[in-house]
């Protein structure tokens, strides 16, 4: 049975409510002024993994602060090597001591939040001096207790160069792994030379059908790559029964995330479709394919920031029904996606043409070229 939100709410409400009063006098501090900062959030792998940008401007232009990054659990432990001298506080909205301990942190200079304004409230009630987040998330009571209300880019971005708008100076350096080092992890056996084939996602409307996996992995073979098949907890019933042979390797949920991006780190190439773990991926410096079918390649690949890695996208430039506008609830002019899930009845995506339009042989043909750079 899950906690409820109710406790952690109270808590907020009670230390929120006189802190209100006060409102009148808030300034935003002068950048001499910042030492502590908190990057508070409660996204999903993917979409957290892209604002590193971020992590990284924050450092660069905040050198002397200390960086708290809360964010969910299962993220925390991925930040143990320090990225940008951050400290990960892992908490949920059902975890009220976890929330208390937030609330119970001390001085807060400055609180930004990457794209979720509910959690001003949270953030208000942890005595931060000031509140940033990006203007114009729906319904409109989330963005009440903003102290700055950063806008969107006003032309077509990567999210994680967007998410580095919050704060105000020059673009971040390039991700390097220098930069977030990789993690000594216990790893199985591995073949030399392989491609990682991802097949989970966050949406079954991003599943890429188990036949065009198995003659992807026919005509890697066919270039003398190993294979390593993975998959999330739960997804087991996504790898293609019929395309794995006993020289494969088979990853099915059974890491962590910092050993699975030792594996992607070890990979030639990571094949993936656009969910959290293609975003690990460009965490590792190595190679990246991304299937795009409801997202799309200027919007949710590399960007500015991860540029440094190889990187090819694979899917349909436009699809008709990547007709959607809205991103992390924001209606944004030049944003074009499908958000829908997939079910039978309307607006329901019935069946992913998208992800079935991209061909086997295409990706093994960009796999190849990818090596050839590499080589």
């Amino acid at each position: 049975m899950k906690k409820s939100r109710v406790p952690g709410r109270l808590l907020i409400f009670a230390l929120l409510l006189p802190r209100l009063l006060f409102g009148w006098l808030r300034r935003k501090p002068a950048p001499a002024q910042v030492r502590r900062i908190v990057v508070l959030h409660q996204f999903l792998l993917g979409d957290a993994l892209m604002a590193t940008s971020l992590l990284a401007k924050l450092r660069q232009q905040y050198p002397a602060a200390e960086i708290l990054l809360a964010c969910p659990p299962l993220q925390a432990g991925l930040y143990a090597a320090r990225p940008y001298g951050v400290q990960a506080l892992p908490w949920s909205p059902r975890d009220f001591a976890a929330i208390w301990r937030l609330c119970t942190l001390g001085r807060v200079d400055w609180v930004l939040l990457m794209g979720e304004n509910r959690l001003s409230f949270l953030a208000r009630a942890m005595g931060a001096r000031w509140v940033s987040g990006f203007a114009g998330e729906t319904p409109a009571y989330k963005n009440w207790l903003l102290d700055e209300a950063v806008p969107y880019a006003g032309e077509p971005e990567a999210w994680t160069d967007t998410a580095a708008r919050l704060v105000d100076g020059p673009e971040p350096a390039r991700f390097s792994v220098a930069d977030w080092p990789l993690p000594q992890a216990a790893l199985p056996d591995l073949p030399v030379r392989f491609v990682l084939l991802h097949v989970g996602a966050s949406s079954a409307t991003r599943y890429w059908p188990a036949d065009s996996w198995t003659a992807l992995a026919q005509l890697l073979r066919a270039q003398g790559l190993g294979i390593v098949w993975s998959c999330g907890p739960g997804e087991q019933h996504l790898l293609p029964a019929a395309g794995i042979l006993p020289e494969d390797s088979v990853l099915a949920g059974t890491l962590s995330l910092p050993q699975l991006r030792l594996v992607m780190a070890r990979a030639l190439v990571n094949v993936c479709p656009d969910t959290g773990v293609a975003h690990l991926a460009k965490t590792t410096g190595q190679p990246l394919l991304m299937l795009f079918g409801p997202g799309a390649e200027v919007l949710f690949g590399p960007g500015r920031f991860f540029a440094g890695a190889p990187f090819a996208g694979a899917g349909p430039a436009w699809f008709p029904c990547r007709n959607q506008r809205t991103i992390h609830h924001r209606e944004v002019d030049w944003v074009l996606r499908c958000g829908r899930s997939q079910g039978a009845t309307p607006p329901a995506c019935k069946r992913p043409l998208c992800m079935e339009a991209i061909q086997p042989d295409a990706v093994a043909s960009a796999v190849g070229r990818m090596l050839q750079l590499n080589d």
